[in-house]
């Protein structure tokens, strides 16, 4: 190979290895730290923002849930039940997109029925007071300290939220006895739950909520808190 040959050989390959380390530098740039916005809204119902560190209340219990699951189907690797396929027509999709589904519409549907019931001048009473704290208490003795920086929440946080969906459920229970079901054949409680018939079709349209997707579609369930 003559001289100039060689060369214009070398530039080549220069010029290809500075093109791949730009590439990995901007990959590296446009990594998504989880922690990084905690504080940006990712949902909004009805004008109320939720942030990401409140949303990770909802990650934490629905990553503990699914991940219970996983350790039955697979105790050796938990992430392979997250990154099994579901052939469903139209549904078809990965477990950690449900997960994340079922979040986002789990965090939606107890901000609204939370709402209704403050508007209806609903409390907890002195017992339902009792099981709240004892529920927001063992959930923060199940989670590890990692799991709390992840998801950025504290004590004061986790109490707060656990208030909100006892007086949800709270709610929900009301609206399940008093709503008029008669055109459905799923039990009351079924119908109003977050993907229920009747959640759907009459109290979901009756609000207005957005989804901040630019943070939303970055996050994978099943590597949060888990795994």
């Amino acid at each position: 190979m003559k001289r100039n040959e060689k060369r214009a050989v070398i530039a080549i390959v220069c010029v290809i290895i500075a093109l791949i380390a730009a590439s990995f530098g901007v990959k590296m740039l446009r990594r998504f730290d989880y922690t990084d916005h905690l504080d940006e809204t990712v949902i909004t119902v009805d004008e109320k923002s939720i942030t990401l560190r409140e949303f990770g209340y909802y990650i934490f219990r629905v990553e503990a849930f699914i991940q219970k699951q996983a350790l039955i189907y697979d105790p050796e690797d938990p992430v392979h039940w997250w990154h099994i396929h579901f052939d469903a027509g139209e549904d078809s999709q990965f477990v950690s997109d449900y997960a994340k589904t079922f979040a986002v519409s789990l965090c939606i549907a107890e901000e609204i029925y939370f709402r209704e019931a403050l508007s209806r001048g609903m409390t907890l009473d002195e017992n339902e007071e009792d099981m709240m704290i004892d529920d927001a208490m063992e959930m923060l003795e199940n989670m590890e300290a990692d799991q709390m920086a992840a998801t950025g929440l504290d004590k004061e946080m986790v109490l707060e939220l656990s208030r909100k969906h006892a007086l949800a459920s709270k709610y929900a229970a009301w609206l399940a006895g008093s709503a008029d079901l008669t055109a459905y054949q799923e039990e009351p409680a079924e119908l109003v739950d977050w993907d229920g018939a009747y959640y759907r079709e009459v109290i979901l349209p009756a609000h207005t909520t957005l989804t901040n997707d630019r943070i939303l579609d970055k996050i994978s369930l099943g590597t949060i808190t888990v795994n």
